[in-house]
Formats: C-alpha cells, sequence, structure tokens
C-alpha cells in the first residue's frame, strides 16, 4: 500500500470505527489522524520509529488506542498535557489532534524522533503540540517543568513503579497522570501503591479497555496528584531500575 493510499485508508477506518469518542468524529480530525499515519510511513525507514507497519494494526495500535486516551483529557484554553517518552508520537499527537484547546508538549530522548514529531504536526496543521529532546528525570527537575502540567500520560516506557517516579514529578497538585498500561496492569499497580503514596499520588481510577486485533486488554490507570513530590525524586533511571519504590 503506498502512502496516498494509507492516508486515505486511515481516513476510511476513521469515519467507520465504532470504537471513535462522539466528540472526536470530524472530517478534521480524521484527515488529521490520515496525515499522522501517513508520516509515520514515511519516516520510520529513517528514524526507525515503529515495528507496526501494517495499516490496520497502526490504525487499532497507535492511533485508536491514543484517541481513546484522549477521551479522558477535558477540553480546556488552559489545560497542558506533556507526554513522557513519546516516541514516534503516541498518544501525543492523536491528543493534541482531538483536543486543540489543549497544550501539548511530546518529551522523547531521542532528537530525530522529535523531529519527526514536530514535522508530523507541522504537516497535519496541529498548531497546539511542540516536541522537545530530553530525559525525563533531567527535565523534572528544571523550574519550567517541575510540576507544571495539568495531565501527564505515558505509554509503554517502563514497569508503573519506574514511570510514576518518571512522571509524577511533572504533575501539579490536583492534576493527573494517565499511565496506559497492558494486560499487567493490576499488578503492576499493586506493586506501586507505596510509591505513589512517597511521590504525592492517588489511584482514582482504572479503565479497562480493548482494541480490535488484540486479545489482550490495555489499561487506563489515572493518579491524581494529591500532594508536591519530595525533592529527592526522580532519582537516577539506575536508581530508579535497580530498586523501585
Amino acid at each position: 500500500m503506498d502512502h496516498l493510499s494509507i492516508y486515505e485508508d486511515t481516513i476510511r477506518r476513521f469515519a467507520a470505527c465504532e470504537e471513535i469518542p462522539a466528540p472526536f468524529r470530524t472530517e478534521e480530525i480524521a484527515r488529521r489522524m490520515g496525515v499522522i499515519a501517513e508520516q509515520l510511513l514515511i519516516d520510520n525507514g529513517k528514524f526507525n520509529l515503529t515495528a507496526i507497519t501494517d495499516p490496520e494494526e497502526i490504525f487499532y495500535k497507535h492511533i485508536l488506542d491514543s484517541v481513546i486516551c484522549a477521551d479522558v483529557i477535558p477540553a480546556g484554553e488552559d489545560v497542558t498535557l506533556l507526554d513522557v517518552g513519546s516516541g514516534a508520537g503516541f498518544p501525543s499527537l492523536p491528543i493534541a489532534a482531538c483536543r486543540p484547546n489543549v497544550r501539548v508538549t511530546a518529551m522523547d530522548a531521542t532528537a530525530k524522533k522529535c523531529m519527526h514529531m514536530n514535522d508530523t504536526a507541522a504537516t497535519a496543521q496541529i498548531s497546539n503540540f511542540a516536541a522537545v529532546s530530553g530525559r525525563a528525570e533531567e527535565f523534572s527537575r528544571t523550574k519550567l517543568y517541575r510540576e507544571q502540567f495539568d495531565f501527564v500520560t505515558a505509554r509503554a516506557v517502563a514497569r508503573l513503579p519506574i514511570l510514576a517516579e518518571l512522571c509524577l514529578p511533572f504533575v501539579k497538585v490536583g492534576g493527573c497522570f494517565i499511565a496506559m498500561k497492558g494486560k499487567t496492569a493490576p499488578e503492576e499497580l499493586e506493586y506501586s501503591i507505596h510509591g505513589l503514596q512517597k511521590l504525592g499520588g492517588k489511584v482514582e481510577d482504572s479503565r479497562k479497555y480493548f482494541v480490535p486485533g488484540d486479545e489482550n486488554p490495555r489499561y487506563l490507570l489515572t493518579i491524581r496528584k494529591i500532594s508536591p513530590t519530595p525533592a529527592a525524586y526522580p532519582r537516577q533511571y539506575a536508581q530508579m531500575a535497580k530498586k523501585p519504590l
């Protein structure tokens, strides 16, 4: 399938997909998703962005999955969101496409992936998006980023005890960290309760869902920030991995 066909195929799938929340069923959002899918395959050969190259899998496992996450983000003029370890731009690019009033920042340690994301946003005319290159454990110690975001998302980055230590320092008190996890989410959550308390977080919701073509459940874990994260966190990544909270 050529790139133009992938663009058109994604638009058709988006329009026909019953799992797409009603507020997002617009021609403009469908067009933006087509661009996101098209650019993913155009750039994949250069930047090694994803192992998923089948158009149907791209739609369900990347785009639909991200749009489901967008549905739990409220639309508001002053809402800010940071996506940690955004990679090829999921869920950050679809969230920005679906929620034009949310200011979305995508963070990834690989500069080439950030280039791909920014170029895709420009091509898709997604103006409320910016990708920055850096490491979460370093950026979260700066005044510009620490406890500055209403929402922080992360998908397939690390197990929850490590992920929470990377992400919760970015969240404002009163805001939410939304972890997109796979079938091991309940087990990971069980082992994270103590660490979440240390970091100022409290589990608020766990939403289980499925995407077509994948028999395994997925989860959106919503963790509310109820108190400031102590200055000692996050630790260096090697310390987190060796001794999770």
